[in-house]
């Protein structure tokens, strides 16, 4: 298959809340263009794109698919995306290298948080979009009401396109009020045709006054008109369906083909070497830049990387040079893909979704490009991933290949973080979401054989001194011999906050030899980082060496350190200790309407509100200060709180003093814990 030209290639991503009928859209659509024979069915696990186990299993798109098909002599790239919240991240990979999206709305249910989430990032990465309105075939579905909660949601450039013929069980199908057979709802169309030539006639200023001279305008003065809008996101076309029925979805690929921008109506910014922004020109002739936006280690696919192609052409079994991480690499093989099955192509050019194979140094985000080339895309931003969870391998020899698995998945889903939490010892997984979690957990018994038993992470709590104390400690023993003998005598007092550990030697007449102090430094600071009340390191203190004995035969660096860790378990306990926790500072932005749930649950979970800020669209963020302890499962409870409409930011802040109560639980749960295991 030889380079399309660009002006004839159409790139889109399909999303929207989950159930909205994306899927079903794309098999429909791959059926009308030929690609396909037959319709595949979630029920039945076979459609094109919600191939992986879990997807069969579970009956929702889990991963970003691409799939392409021809229309009218235009080639058209699909990316189909989960809608599900805890899988954003897939949207959020492409949203920067769309030329434009659907947004998928049940008639049923109008305006979701899927809807929210894909005009956020519509609006964040000024990609044109269109609303394709679903289900309009389902009893108590209106056209009308759906349009007017788009309208006030998103504004009023927000206008049909498309009409349903009939409503509920009557509908008989959809028609494009300007090319299509409109006799049976002429009466419905008059004034929506009216608003939308009107913004179609203000994309331009030389068709705006021959609009207001004639009234009228030709078929290609419209489509170019409405072109130039939908690219500049001044319209946002509506357009009504029913998949399932076949409605509507012909004319959403003619708008598709007709109307919709091209990879030449994209400005391509990057840096270069100076890092200094420029745009690129593009052009299949120009140098290839391209950008990575997902890998695929797939038991039908193999290893795939997933790129867009920005400008130039990248031919097969050549290569290319990766900007991120200045290296090069071999081309290879390139596919054009519709869900599992692989097209083999000789080159790809602007605006193509296409996948390599075999790649070992290119990775989620990096810029590729023809050699010498020293562009560089922006990096790809993903949403925090704020659901955290301890792991433990069920079986004992399973250590070892986990940390493997775990990056493997990671590589797949960029939003999947693990690491070794140093404080607490503890192996940590992070997600977008519970749900994204559990499936990615799912995936990792399936794949790697490894299963995992979960808990909520421990917290990094520390303790430290309100007063002071002195202690002594001694370790004398003989067995024979040599004996050990050490003792020391310290003053332990508080250091100021954040000020660490300090230890000074204040000792005189050489009661502790000069070359056992270091010794009892390194007991000291072992001791506090073990911790004395709840097994948390002791921070911010100022140990003091003042007094000791020594035996010429039987001291030695060993006795000297048992002896200060004596000392130091002694003093602390006697010198007013308290437990200190992390403190979060969070920023939560919900709706108007959650505010109040919200910051009464912050208040109940010992938070401090900061302040509150409007942060527009009817949304305000609240900013507090909040135990890390009262936050684990946060992202869970908010979902739950906003119905999944709020999000929020978090990062650590400082420690403060447990309260006394929380304090004794703690500490009790503790000792609890090691009396059982003794």
């Amino acid at each position: 298959m030889a380079t399309m030209d660009p002006a004839r290639v159409r790139n889109v991503g399909i999303v929207g809340h989950s159930g909205t009928g994306k899927t079903m859209l794309i098999e429909h659509l791959l059926h009308d263009a030929g690609v396909t024979k037959r319709l595949g069915s979630i029920d039945e696990g076979n459609t094109v794109t919600d191939y992986l186990e879990e997807e069969i299993a579970h009956k929702h798109t889990i991963t970003l698919k691409l799939c392409h098909l021809d229309w009218k002599g235009m080639r058209v790239h699909l990316v189909d995306h989960p809608g599900y919240t805890d899988f954003v991240g897939e949207v959020a990979a492409t949203a920067p290298l769309m030329d434009s999206m659907i947004i998928m709305v049940d008639a049923a249910t109008g305006v979701q948080v899927g809807t929210d989430n894909a005009w956020k990032y519509a609006e964040r990465y000024n990609v044109p979009r269109a609303f394709f309105v679903n289900k309009l075939d389902r009893d108590n579905t209106s056209f009308n009401s759906v349009v007017k909660a788009l309208r006030e949601s998103y504004g009023k450039n927000c206008v049909p396109l498309v009409m349903p013929v009939g409503s509920g069980e009557g509908m008989t199908g959809a028609e494009n009020i300007f090319d299509g057979d409109i006799s049976a709802i002429a009466d419905e169309v008059a004034q929506v045709k009216e608003e939308m030539a009107d913004g179609v006639a203000e994309t331009n200023d030389k068709l705006l006054e021959k609009y207001l001279e004639t009234g009228e305008l030709t078929p290609d003065e419209f489509h170019k008109g409405l072109h130039d809008g939908i690219t500049t996101a001044k319209i946002v076309p509506i357009i009504a369906g029913s998949v399932i029925r076949n409605f509507g979805v012909d004319e959403l690929l003619d708008v598709v083909a007709e109307s919709f921008p091209s990879p030449l109506d994209r400005k391509v910014l990057v840096t270069n070497g100076s890092a200094d922004q420029l745009a690129l020109k593009v052009g299949a002739d120009e140098p290839f830049v391209g950008q990575v936006f997902r890998s695929v280690v797939d038991p039908y696919v193999g290893h795939l990387t997933f790129f867009r192609v920005l400008t130039g052409t990248l031919k097969s079994d050549g290569e290319f040079f990766n900007v991120t991480t200045q290296s090069k690499e071999r081309t290879g093989k390139i596919h054009l893909l519709n869900g599992k099955e692989q097209m083999l192509v000789d080159e790809v050019g602007p605006g193509d979704l296409a996948a390599l194979t075999k790649l070992k140094h290119t990775h989620f985000g990096d810029t590729i490009a023809d050699v010498g080339v020293a562009y560089k895309m922006p990096e790809i931003e993903l949403p925090e991933s704020m659901v955290k969870l301890a792991v433990v391998t069920k079986a004992k020899g399973d250590e070892d290949k986990i940390g493997e698995a775990l990056h493997r998945i990671g590589e797949e889903d960029p939003t999947f973080k693990h690491y070794r939490d140093e404080e607490t010892g503890e192996l940590v997984i992070r997600g977008v979401g519970d749900l994204q979690v559990d499936i990615l957990l799912e995936r990792m018994r399936r794949k790697y054989k490894i299963d995992v038993d979960t808990t909520v992470p421990k917290v990094a709590y520390r303790e430290t001194i309100k007063g002071k104390a002195e202690a002594q400690g001694k370790h004398k023993k003989q067995s024979g011999g040599h004996g050990q003998y050490g003792d020391v005598q310290i003053r332990i007092s508080p250091n100021a906050r954040g000020a660490g550990y300090e230890f000074v030697d204040s000792s005189v007449g050489g009661v502790v030899p000069k070359q056992y102090i270091p010794h009892v430094d390194k007991g000291c600071q072992e001791a506090l980082a073990k911790g004395v009340i709840s097994g948390n390191p002791v921070v911010d203190v100022v140990v003091e060496l003042f007094f000791g004995s020594y035996h010429n035969v039987d001291s030695s660096e060993l006795a000297f350190k048992i002896a200060a860790s004596m000392a130091i378990q002694k003093a602390v306990k006697a010198a007013k200790p308290c437990l200190l926790e992390p403190v979060m500072e969070i920023a939560v932005t919900v709706p108007d309407d959650c505010m109040g749930d919200v910051t009464g649950d912050l208040n109940s979970r010992r938070g401090r509100i900061l302040g509150m800020d409007v942060v527009g669209g009817g949304r305000q963020r609240i900013r507090a200060n909040v135990p890390e302890a009262a936050v684990l499962r946060y992202a869970t409870d908010l979902r739950s709180l906003t119905g999944g409409r709020g999000s929020f930011d978090l990062r650590f802040s400082q420690y403060d003093e447990v309260p006394d109560q929380v304090a004794k639980t703690i500490i009790a749960d503790y000792e609890a814990a090691k009396s059982e295991g003794n």
